[in-house]
């Protein structure tokens, strides 16, 4: 077995991983799904349960080889009838998301949402007041699950097993060749 059929047979779960992540960001994803909030700002807003992104967007352009970067922010999410917050998991990405019609939006965070109901979201930060048009949005961002997801595998002792016996294969190929 060939160098390059090797490098394929690796590079090809991977490749693919990273084109199917890049398509969904593309097509799918819904950054202002539940609503926008000015930062600062306070809003309510209804959120269904499950898991709820949250994205922090700007009026700007990205060039090609741009990335938004969220300033400092305090983001609370509270049901409207209290309780104590809900608690953010943080997932800063690299995966930019254009075309909201005003501008660009970066995944910062996503919350599990366990009752369908009215939310009062406060978003805050010094940081953001010296940006173009600051807002934090809630929506779906099926690009995300699906990179957890990914990278997950990628990292699973199937890929290890994978390798393995892509690894095993050239190499008894190899030698079977260079047997008289």
């Amino acid at each position: 077995m060939g160098g390059k059929v090797v490098v394929a047979l690796l590079g090809v779960p991977v490749v693919g991983c990273v084109a199917g992540i890049l398509l969904l960001t593309a097509i799918a994803t819904d950054s202002d799904k539940y609503g926008r909030i000015a930062v600062p700002g306070e809003e309510e807003l209804d959120l269904q349960a499950g898991t709820v992104h949250v994205f922090y967007a700007e009026s700007t352009t990205l060039g090609a080889d741009s990335t938004l970067h969220e300033p400092d922010l305090e983001i609370t999410i509270t049901s409207a009838d209290g309780g104590p917050p809900l608690e953010l998991e943080d997932t800063s990405s690299v995966i930019n998301v254009e075309g909201l019609g005003s501008g660009a939006a970066t995944s910062i965070a996503r919350v599990e949402v366990e009752d369908a109901g009215r939310y009062s979201v406060t978003a805050g930060g010094d940081e953001a007041l010296e940006r173009e048009a600051p807002e934090v949005t809630l929506g779906t961002n099926p690009a995300g699950e699906l990179s957890d997801g990914a990278l997950g595998l990628l990292l699973s002792p199937w890929a290890a097993g994978y390798v393995a016996l892509v690894l095993l294969a050239a190499f008894t190929m190899r030698w079977r060749r260079s047997r008289p």
